[in-house]
């Protein structure tokens, strides 16, 4: 089971990740740039995309894994209350 540090670095990692491409983005869409400069930023963005995909496809399977867990916990009603 992953401890509690890297499940944070992991978050922190797709958060700062994500603000980075929204920040790609906006300087992408606001023109005037070079192609050039414009290309080395849709490049780096193509990464951080990359990324952060990869980020998403362990958490989903951590999901799963969970889900699977917990559907073999036998649950009664009235019991422990």
């Amino acid at each position: 089971m992953p401890s509690k540090k890297m499940e944070s670095t992991e978050a922190y990692n797709f958060d700062s990740g994500l603000d980075k491409l929204k920040s790609i983005v906006e300087k992408m869409e606001s023109g005037g740039l070079g192609l050039q400069e414009s290309l080395k930023l849709f490049e780096e963005g193509v990464g951080i995309s990359r990324h952060l995909f990869e980020i998403l496809g362990q958490s989903e399977g951590k999901v799963e894994e969970l889900l699977a867990d917990l559907e073999r916990v036998p649950f009664t009603r009235g019991e422990g209350s």
